[in-house]
């Protein structure tokens, strides 16, 4: 196969996550992938005020781009994210850890987030994860904060994986990223072996050189939480823990 024809088989890849959940180490994965280039646009939120350009954009997507972002699920953007020459990967985490990583994150790097004031004025960790568990007047409570992107998970032609899959093991990220390159070249034919291709993706990770990467502990939540917070967060959103696979009742503590 010549070169030419070789790009022209390589997809239009677009990263969509639920923010902290990993998406710079998805995104050097991806760029592990000979030849490919990240698009400088960041696509946030996916509102309806900003389809138009944003579809612009992605219209103009030419083999080897990846894209990435938090786009909310709404039918417009999945008949956007599902279409021939697109192959989209969306990415979720333990939401307890989401919640641990969110907070330290937001009092960090964050200033400019909306309840960042309310936050940094709590004296204790535990009071800022219950303000962000609970919510606070116009911001949603945990539940509402993911349910926004929940969507994403029923989608039919998604390749739908989670941090956890890509950080519990080598042989687990292994599997993952196996099945990932399978489905980034359904159809076609990649520009080398499966398993040349996935050894390169993998070799590409470097959760070091994020600037959002602080720890990536799988199960962080359990040296955080007390009593009270786990209560809290099975009162508002435990039933969020069941759907997406990480508890299988409210049973856990």
């Amino acid at each position: 196969m010549d070169a030419r024809r070789a790009y022209q088989l390589r997809p239009v890849i677009f990263l969509n996550t639920v923010p902290k959940s990993g998406t710079n180490l998805l995104n050097q994965l991806l760029l592990g992938i000979p030849g490919s280039v990240m698009n400088d646009y960041v696509f946030y939120e996916g509102l309806v005020k900003d389809l138009p350009l944003q579809a612009s954009i992605l219209n103009k997507a030419v083999p080897n781009d990846v894209y990435m972002g938090h786009v909310y699920y709404s039918p417009e953007w999945a008949k956007l994210l599902v279409r021939p020459g697109i192959k989209t990967i969306f990415m979720i985490r333990d939401l307890r850890d989401v919640l641990v990583s969110l907070t330290y994150y937001i009092i960090e790097k964050l200033p400019d987030y909306p309840i960042y004031k309310e936050l940094v004025a709590l004296p204790t960790q535990k009071e800022r994860y219950l303000l962000l568990i609970n919510g606070l007047d116009d911001y949603p409570n945990i539940k509402n904060w993911f349910g926004v992107f929940q969507g994403w998970l029923s989608v039919p032609g998604i390749f739908i994986t989670t941090y956890e899959e890509l950080m519990i093991s080598k042989a687990s990220r292994r599997r993952t990223i196996t099945a990932m390159a399978e489905f980034l070249w359904k159809g076609s034919v990649p520009p080398m072996p499966i398993a040349k291709l996935v050894r390169s993706m993998e070799a590409n990770m470097d959760s070091g050189s994020s600037f959002t990467f602080r720890k990536g502990v799988v199960g962080g939540w359990r040296n955080e939480f007390d009593e009270e917070v786990i209560a809290a967060f099975k009162r508002v959103a435990g039933d969020v823990l069941i759907q997406t696979g990480y508890e299988k009742d409210m049973l856990w503590s």
